[in-house]
């Protein structure tokens, strides 16, 4: 089972399209015996919830228990989606039996009987990919660690090809300097001498990037800056 976690990870590498990387991970999972997955924005990413309603990104489980899970309100009460954010480890869904054991039983008639939830952090937020299957497992050690690892290589490349739709980033050569001298961590009014900035022009260049990058913060702006190929390091 490494063999097939190791050709995802070197295809997924490869990838510039988001549709197939989630296909290439749907092929994955299925491969080791959990032919459902849900890939969730839980907080701290507006964009990923603006262009699929929390709580999944994407995902395929089957249609009747989306629709079930709606109109039930688990969106509401889901272990998965209350503890995830918390765990510091993946956590299977035996483990998180015990918070709503009668949502699980109602999962399992749907045909979700067994699983497992990755919780997965960036900067950007706080995400969840959890792989299912309608077959009554247990998951050892050896199988959660094959799903830690196939999340973490997912994630990488999901968060790069994010980062790659920022083509036209909008910046001025002066911002991208500013964000280049500031990552190397120069001061302002070293900044200042080296690009002749006023100290006001250098915090207006870092405004203007959090604003066109969609930033919060500035380490957020570093983080999108090389993962969009702004700046190299």
């Amino acid at each position: 089972m490494w063999t097939v976690i190791q050709a995802f990870a070197e295809k997924a590498l490869g990838m510039t399209d988001e549709a197939k990387l989630f296909q290439l991970l749907e092929d994955t999972a299925a491969d080791l015996g959990y032919p459902y997955w849900a890939f969730g924005a839980l907080w701290g990413d507006p964009e990923a919830i603006k262009l699929n309603p929390a709580p999944a990104v994407r995902l395929n489980y089957p249609p009747a228990w989306i629709e079930h899970y709606f109109k039930s309100g688990y969106d509401k009460i889901d272990p998965v989606v209350s503890v995830a954010p918390y765990a510091q480890t993946s956590v299977t869904w035996t483990e998180l039996r015990h918070y709503r054991p009668e949502f699980f039983d109602d999962a399992a008639t749907h045909g979700l009987r067994a699983g497992i939830s990755i919780p997965l952090r960036a900067i950007q937020g706080v995400y969840v990919l959890c792989f299912a299957t309608g077959d009554e497992k247990m998951i050892g050690a050896g199988e959660r660690a094959r799903f830690e690892i196939l999340a973490a290589g997912f994630f990488n490349a999901y968060l790069r090809l994010r980062d790659l739709t920022v083509t036209d980033h909008g910046l001025t050569a002066n911002t991208v300097e500013v964000i280049r001298l500031s990552m190397a961590g120069l001061a302002t009014a070293e900044i200042c001498a080296r690009l002749g900035l006023t100290s006001d022009g250098v915090h207006w260049c870092m405004k203007d990037a959090r604003k066109k990058l969609k930033c919060s913060n500035t380490p957020q702006v570093y983080l999108k800056a090389i993962q969009s190929g702004i700046v190299a390091v």
